[in-house]
């Protein structure tokens, strides 16, 4: 198991067959504001061919696999609500916790994104930082961090499997999230989630990353 919140990975036991990579409080400086937060996880298979490795290796290897070998991904939304969404690989489903049985119940079954949106998230406060490629796009449905902010392994690979999933894509602005291989933990790189076309659209602006300092803590 590997934690976004912990530098060291736990071997949990040698036998069982996953790998589970979480981000288990994303958002976490929103609490005082009360803004909602939640919970990010992504599942491999163990890679048994590297079973005789020592144990830290085989640990720190297992937990780099690239996002197109997860087998299955989620995030929990802690808000009004507390939702489930998930995927086995095979669409993506939401469930919403009903408080008085304890019981999560399926309200969004086969999830699809639209191939194009009537939305964007991003922090416009920040507009004076954003490359060039991003001032064109103001419209459409996707979600974006244009900086080097979201971790690979923790967020943008489990986000961008779901997103798939729903028949979105996930992007760093250049190459599809799910074909990047991690070279180490806390790797973090820009992230754009949502709607195919969106997507496609703002990947032939070029230049959407962003990669000089601000100049304040982020």
């Amino acid at each position: 198991m590997a934690s976004e919140e912990d530098d060291a990975l736990v071997w949990i036991t040698d036998n069982a067959p996953f790998v589970v990579v979480t981000d288990p409080l994303n958002g976490s400086r929103n609490i005082d504001a009360s803004i909602p937060t939640g919970t990010i996880f992504g599942i491999y298979n163990r890679l048994t061919e590297i079973d005789n490795l020592p144990t830290e290796e085989k640990a720190l290897l297992n937990s780099l696999q690239s996002g197109n070998r997860l087998i299955a991904a989620g995030y929990v939304l802690y808000s009004s609500a507390t939702i489930l969404c998930t995927t086995f690989g095979f669409g993506a489903h939401a469930f919403t916790l009903d408080h008085s049985t304890g019981d999560f119940v399926l309200t969004h079954p086969n999830i699809k994104i639209p191939h194009r949106g009537q939305i964007y998230s991003i922090n416009d406060a920040r507009y004076f930082d954003w490359p060039e490629g991003l001032r064109t796009l103001m419209y459409g449905g996707v979600a974006m961090n244009p900086r080097d902010h979201l971790r690979l392994v923790y967020e943008a690979n489990p986000l961008s499997f779901v997103a798939e999933q729903a028949s979105g894509k996930g992007s760093d602005g250049k190459n599809r999230i799910l074909s990047i291989q991690p070279v180490k933990l806390h790797q973090r790189l820009p992230l754009f989630l949502g709607s195919p076309e969106d997507i496609e659209e703002l990947e032939s602006y070029g230049d959407v990353q962003q990669t000089v300092n601000p100049g304040y803590d982020v």
